[in-house]
């Protein structure tokens, strides 16, 4: 019997390997595609058909078996079988069959495993704290711990379910569990707690005696620092408390459990205080070595308590925890004025930094992170949002010879590390700094022969990494928040770089529990309340231009791994959504609220032109997101209300604010030109029918009478390029985008950037900001041309539009089908374009040629190399 051409390799569940704790009822399966040798155009590689198998002692089926199916779909295959058991074991393959009804052979088996499905999972563990005495203000952070006996020897599998807020760090004899840091996510605590699985099998393999120890510190479940947001009177706000289950099994199937309970001894520890916005105090004559180890004596440690729960529903985490991925070494030290030092890593980053010391005991060192330095070289950092300052570390030495600290509990956004009070002339290898940020993985690559480029495109991914912490944050600096109009912004930018799927599952997640019953949304997720209509919050809601979001990025994860799940999870919140903002928000078709083209040149948040626009526009997305969204979930009986909310939306943006006479958009304030409320109108196809080429004809001109450069916001930014490209003005798109004068990309490149500006201006308030990001969309889906050309990048579009000044690009992109990368170069007075594609994939193949035009190929997998004169 013949053998398939394709077999499945690298099986994911819930776009994970091989997952622990797993807590979704229906879990997806997934598998990427391989073949050997090449294809005919008659018989392109593809499959026709799958099977999965599930067991819980091999894959045999026992547990679910879907049969053959006939489908070409190599991802979000649901689990259709009885309903799973807590921490159990999954064992699971699949076969496939190709285009000629060949089956292959079962793949090797892979596995996931349930986490704790139940409460009464739980009921051997207890929620505990410090006792409520050391409770007189802000308690240090607690250590507990548990010596505990195995009852055999024979274990063959143990997991540690724990939660610690706001975080938590395990460690199992004397060694730090896992490679987890600020643990687990933050949440809306009265909604949701995360806590997180570990496999300690390894550290119990030989039974006796052990001992498990936790550290808490407060994260945003208790942040003590008062803030403009109000995290220090949260809704759930609380001291550190801790929940943790151990469980081992044993050879003959019996099981052992260990957990919290009033029986844990606890003491204060030496980190005295920790903020995740302030900083961290930390006095190393208070550390207790050993603590973590058998035979420790702690005698003088008292009991815990009881505590009393979270309100929120306890869930496994599983987006990518955040870590350390990432050491740097400073490229230099100075001495500004005398006993300060100042540490420069040469680049914006996101984490923290460690510091090796030696002198007297209770020497008190200050270190203070920054990410720029003012002209003495000194840090500087101003800001109102924390009134008693942050991203300042105090470390106490314990004097007993050479002592390296590095913080716990909290991260800062930096370039530039202070100490001042060192007790000797430090050395500028004293100090490494660690990148800290949500571990997902790199899928995404560009590279072109202009340095400016790259440096951009290097620069916007550390940006968007540097604001991954459980959440897509705004900077890491000034804020730490989930600003929603941030995320959505560069949710592409941030797909075709990274693997986001969990990370955004959670995140939206986290926007079902930030609506309120009526349908409206916080601009920050999670809230503590704050930015909420009718608060005295700094910036209230509804924003259309923010609140897509919530439509905006489960339409990304559509896009980029057809799934379907996701869009109908939410659907029903996002129509309630629109109902709350057509209510009382829209008249007439057109939206009254928002921020609009926020922080345009010279700007310093709503654009002059005023908000209105832009919150129109959106407002037309969102209803055009939700008839699209409708018609992949089958839902026709919704189309035709959408339809008249688009085109109530529709005409009412032209009415208000198209100048007929001009051929114009403006905003609600009479100004002169304005480019982005223009931008905005073509890439959103609300220009009046006949008037396209009259509107684009004047934003070309307002760009030359500019001296070619831009004048548009974070909204405007986003679109300007590929409304230019794609309108035949890409050369002109490039040098915008490029200019190393203000305003520009390649002014902030003039400046020294490493990451991306908030702002335009040279004294833009932070440094390490990702919504100016979107350009590095237009580098790979326009300059390099790709692009996913249907869900799930089963098909892919190829189409590069190459401006005068380049000579080559290419991009590459994991994606759930597997790898599909281009590139292209001149030749002569054409071009190269080189494509490989996956299995199972097709290429929509547009080739530049020398007049500008494009001629269309189609290619199927494998490597193809197209030419044109």
């Amino acid at each position: 019997m013949a053998i398939s051409s394709v077999r499945p390799t690298r099986l994911r569940v819930e776009y994970a390997d091989q997952p622990l704790g797993l807590d979704e009822p229906h879990p997806r399966f997934s598998w990427l595609l391989e073949a050997d040798g090449g294809q005919s155009d008659a018989q392109p590689l593809a499959q026709s058909a799958y099977q999965v198998v599930v067991g819980t002692e091999t894959a045999d089926g026992e547990i679910w078996d879907s049969g053959r199916v006939d489908s070409t779909a190599n991802g979000q295959v649901e689990f259709a079988g009885a309903a799973l058991h807590s921490s159990t074991i999954h064992y699971w393959a699949v076969r496939v069959w190709d285009r000629a009804g060949n089956a292959s052979e079962w793949s090797q088996p892979s596995t996931f495993e349930t986490g704790l499905l139940e409460v009464e999972d739980w009921v051997a563990a207890s929620w505990i704290s410090a006792p409520s005495s050391a409770f007189d203000g802000i308690p240090p952070a607690p250590l507990l711990r548990r010596d505990f006996e195995l009852s055999r020897t024979d274990v063959v599998r143990a997991r540690l379910y724990l939660c610690g807020l706001g975080y938590g760090v395990g460690y199992l004899d004397g060694e730090r569990i896992g490679t987890r840091v600020l643990d687990p996510a933050s949440t809306n605590y009265a909604e949701t707690v995360l806590y997180s699985t570990y496999d300690v099998s390894e550290h119990l393999a030989t039974g006796g005696r052990h001992v498990l120890g936790v550290e808490l510190g407060r994260g945003r479940y208790g942040e003590p620092a008062g803030s403009v947001w109000w995290w220090e009177r949260s809704p759930w706000w609380d001291h550190s408390k801790l929940l943790a289950l151990l469980v081992v099994w044993y050879a003959d199937g019996t099981v052992q459990r260990i957990g919290t309970d009033p029986s844990w001894r606890t003491i204060d520890g030496p980190t005295r205080y920790d903020s995740l916005y302030s900083g961290e105090r930390y006095d190393a004559r208070l550390a207790r070595p050993g603590w973590t180890s058998p035979g420790y004596d702690d005698a003088e440690w008292g009991n815990a308590v009881q505590a009393t729960p979270p309100a929120g529903q306890l869930r496994s985490q599983q987006l990518e925890p955040i870590a350390i991925v990432q050491e740097l070494e400073p490229v230099a030290l100075t001495e500004p004025t005398p006993g300060t030092f100042v540490y420069d890593l040469g680049q914006q980053v996101a984490g923290w930094a460690r510091l090796t010391l030696n002198g007297p005991a209770g020497t008190e060192v200050e270190v203070r992170y920054t990410e720029r330095v003012d002209a003495e070289g000194l840090v500087a950092l101003e800001q109102h949002f924390v009134p008693d300052g942050i991203q300042t570390d105090v470390y106490v030495l314990r004097g007993e010879g050479p002592e390296t600290y590095e913080p716990e509990f909290s991260y800062k956004g930096f370039q530039y590390v202070q100490v001042t009070g060192h007790p000797s002339r430090p050395e500028l290898s004293d100090l490494r700094a660690f990148a800290v940020h949500s571990d997902v993985a790199s899928v995404g690559e560009f590279e072109c022969d202009d340095d400016d480029v790259n440096r951009l495109h290097a620069g916007t991914r550390w940006a968007v990494l540097n604001n991954l912490h459980g959440i897509p944050t705004d900077t890491p600096v000034f804020e730490k928040n989930g600003w929603t109009g941030d995320a959505h912004l560069t949710a592409n930018v941030a797909a075709l770089n990274f693997h986001m799927p969990r990370f955004y599952t959670k995140w939206l997640d986290d926007w079902v529990d930030a609506q309120l019953p009526s349908g409206e949304l916080p601009p920050i997720v999670p809230t503590s309340g704050w930015g909420y209509h009718g608060t005295p919050s700094g910036i209230v809601g509804p924003i259309p231009a923010w609140d897509a979001a919530y439509f905006e990025i489960p339409w990304v994860m559509y896009q980029h791994y057809g799934d379907t799940r996701i869009l109908a999870r939410h659907y029903d919140n996002q129509r309630r959504y629109l109902d709350f903002l057509l209510a009382d928000f829209v008249t007439d078709g057109v939206a009254t609220v928002g921020l609009g083209d926020y922080l345009p040149p010279g700007g310093g948040g709503v654009p002059p032109e005023g908000p209105t626009v832009y919150e129109t526009a959106y407002t037309y997305r969102i209803v055009d997101l939700l008839r699209q969204i409708a018609e992949v979930l089958g839902r026709p009986e919704d189309l035709p209300a959408y339809g008249e909310i688009a085109a109530t939306v529709r005409a009412g943006f032209q009415r208000e604010f198209f100048d007929g006479a001009s051929g114009t958009f403006r905003g609600e304030v009479e100004l002169p030109y304005r480019q982005s409320p223009n931008v905005v109108a073509l890439a959103f196809e609300l220009v009046p029918e006949g008037e396209r080429q009259r509107v684009l004809d004047n934003l070309v001109a307002d760009i030359h009478a500019r001296d070619d450069h831009l004048d548009t916001g974070v909204i405007g930014t986003k679109f300007l390029f590929p409304v230019l490209t794609r309108a035949g003005q890409v050369d002109l798109a490039f040098k915008v985008a490029m200019q190393r004068t203000y305003p520009g990309y390649g002014y902030w490149l003039s400046l020294g950037s490493t990451a991306l500006y908030e702002m335009w201006q040279a004294e833009s308030r932070s440094l390490n900001h990702h919504f100016y990001g979107t350009v590095d969309q237009w580098f790979i889906e326009d300059l390099a041309g790709l692009a996913p050309a249907a869900p799930g990048w089963s098909e892919v579009r190829v189409r590069p539009v190459p401006p005068a000044t380049l000579g080559r690009a290419r991009a590459s992109v994991e994606t759930v089908r597997g790898r599909v990368a281009t590139s292209w170069h001149r030749v002569g007075s054409g071009y190269e374009v080189a494509v490989d594609l996956p299995v199972g994939v097709v290429g929509h193949v547009h080739v530049p040629q020398s007049d500008g035009t494009h001629a269309v190929q189609v290619c199927g997998p494998g490597s193809s190399v197209f030419r044109s004169g």
